[in-house]
């Protein structure tokens, strides 16, 4: 009797995953036409470029213009920045020279 239970089982079973199959493997009903495969890539892209773009375009915009304050407070830094190097290489110098005279009496 347990053996009849189980092949029952098992052709249900069987049955089942073949009708699954076959369900899986049937084309699709309802095809999508290339009209609107066209449309909605079209629409994507129309997105795209409405709202994306834009985007990043002032992105783009925004760095030139930090470029342009990065490059214009370099070239006024750079001159600040070797007088105060040869200011404090002076400075130590000084210090040095007043050690040394110090120590010499």
């Amino acid at each position: 009797m347990k053996v009849l239970a189980a092949a029952v089982l098992v052709l249900l079973c069987a049955g089942r995953l073949q009708a699954a199959m076959a369900r899986r493997e049937a084309p699709d009903p309802h095809p999508e036409p290339a009209g609107d495969f066209f449309s909605r890539h079209f629409q994507s892209f129309s997105d795209f470029v409405t709202k994306e773009l834009p985007q990043k375009l002032q992105a783009e915009e925004l760095r030139s213009q930090a470029e342009t304050y990065l490059d214009r407070a370099n070239k006024q830094l750079t001159p600040l920045a070797q007088e105060l190097r040869s200011n404090v290489l002076n400075l130590f110098s000084s210090l040095l020279d007043l050690a040394k005279k110090e120590e010499q009496p």
